[in-house]
């Protein structure tokens, strides 16, 4: 038993270790917020204009590569529901960023103020 225990326990590390981003509830997307964190939607522009998270940047996905924040700041990436978002992490993490939170469900299931 005890091997088997300490199987999962490795695989588990090897596996999380491999992991170069966090996804993130609504609620630790707002703190995170609260804390100086950027928000980024990279849904297209004509998504964005409809309606957004409030306080959000709208970079769309085919444009993440052109960002130039800090590569240590905070970023939450978030799409309509969570795709689109993932795509944005793994390039930016190719970029060298290294403060990357997936917003779960994307906009789908942010559930507070939204701008429009």
């Amino acid at each position: 038993m005890k091997k088997i225990v300490s199987l999962f326990f490795i695989l588990f590390m090897v596996c999380a270790c491999g992991q170069k981003y966090q996804t993130i509830t609504t609620n630790e997307a707002l703190k995170l917020f609260d804390d100086g964190a950027t928000i980024i939607d990279v849904r297209t522009e004509e998504e964005y204009n409809e309606s957004h998270i409030k306080g959000a940047v709208n970079i769309p996905l085919d444009t993440i590569d052109t960002i130039t924040y800090d590569k240590n700041e905070t970023l939450i990436i978030y799409c309509a529901s969570g795709v689109r978002s993932v795509k944005a992490i793994n390039k930016l993490v190719d970029m060298g960023y290294i403060s990357l939170y997936n917003l779960d469900g994307g906009l789908i299931n942010w559930g507070s103020d939204l701008e429009e």
